[in-house]
């Protein structure tokens, strides 16, 4: 039934909308791909979800495609803002597809460079202020486009402004300078700088890439698929073992301050709990137990903040940010991987 309603609301230009008969738009179609993605990998009949995931590939192509800017940007929607996310949204969705193309991404890491602040963050366009949720999706994009590197944008400028967002009594990350910690950007900062900070657990120019893919995302590349003992193999670089800012503080913020008493999570004390902040702060926590430093040489149970068994939660990918093993069997579908 799922599956059913998620057909219901794809639209003749390719994308998604947020209910039956709304325009398409960037972010409502990277919810629903990664939605469909999760249900392949738990449905009783995976295979009507594989399959229809093969059907829209090239309604959703061309439906990205349209919303190309001549400078490398993306339109939210038609007729929409032109911003960062809407980058991102669509090099998650085309990267899980196996549907990205130097056409597609034609200027696209010059944009997201654009977008780089003065202080090292991002904004949502250029001339913007830095802002948490744009700078994890110029990161993850340029990631996802292999151009994380300091010949695009500033690496050391950018780790710093990261760096600085964590606060240092409450743990959690602000959004911008001067702002308070907020339970959500646990995931937007702290993914950010797990996608960082694997530069510096693997190779000084990044996590090792394959000679044979081009400079677009290929699994045997991405060193987080590595992370399920399942997963792991010579092909794949090793997972990263860094984290550069304090995973136990984050951790502590999140389970004392994000967690409500009744279930749930939100923004910090005296905020309503809601399903977004729920999201994006248990996404924080799987950062903070999967790629952090702290495990012993035997990887054994590592000192964490928090109740060994309770409070673990899986491994996120942190470009995708849905579970390593929901997005594997897409990955090994599309790109073809035993």
């Amino acid at each position: 039934t799922t599956t059913t309603t998620t057909t219901t609301i794809t639209i003749p230009a390719g994308g998604f909308g947020g209910g039956p008969g709304q325009l398409a738009h960037c972010a409502t179609s990277y919810a629903a791909i990664l939605a469909l993605s999760i249900i392949a990998s738990v449905s009783p009949m995976p295979n009507s979800v594989s399959d229809y995931l093969t059907q829209i590939r090239q309604p959703l192509y061309a439906w990205y495609l349209s919303l190309q800017q001549p400078d490398g940007g993306f339109r939210m929607h038609h007729d929409g803002e032109v911003d960062v996310r809407a980058t991102y949204t669509m090099l998650a969705v085309t990267s899980l597809l196996n549907i990205t193309t130097p056409q597609l991404t034609q200027h696209a890491a010059s944009y997201i460079a654009s977008c780089q602040t003065y202080e090292g963050g991002f904004g949502g366009e250029p001339f913007s202020e830095a802002h948490g949720g744009y700078a994890f999706c110029a990161v993850a994009a340029l990631q996802l486009l292999n151009s994380l590197k300091d010949a695009v944008v500033d690496i050391e400028n950018l780790r710093g402004w990261l760096a600085r967002r964590q606060m240092s009594f409450e743990g959690g990350f602000a959004g911008r300078s001067n702002k308070l910690a907020d339970g959500c950007y646990s995931f937007w900062q702290g993914g950010a700088m797990a996608i960082l900070s694997a530069r510096y657990s693997t190779t000084d120019d990044g996590p090792r890439t394959s000679s044979t893919t081009g400079c677009l995302y290929h699994p045997h590349q991405d060193c987080w698929l590595s992370i399920l003992p399942s997963s792991q193999s010579a092909q794949l670089p090793p997972p990263p073992k860094l984290l550069l800012f304090d995973e136990k503080m984050l951790q502590r913020f999140i389970l004392l301050c994000a967690q409500d008493p009744n279930g749930g999570l939100r923004d910090k004390p005296s905020k309503p709990r809601d399903f977004y902040h729920s999201c994006y702060n248990l996404s924080g926590l799987s950062v903070t137990q999967h790629y952090c430093s702290s495990k012993n040489e035997n990887n054994d149970d590592d000192d964490s903040f928090g109740h060994a068994i309770f409070s673990r939660v899986a491994a996120t990918h942190p470009l995708f940010n849905i579970r390593i093993d929901r997005a594997t069997p897409i990955l090994q579908q599309f790109y073809n991987l035993e």
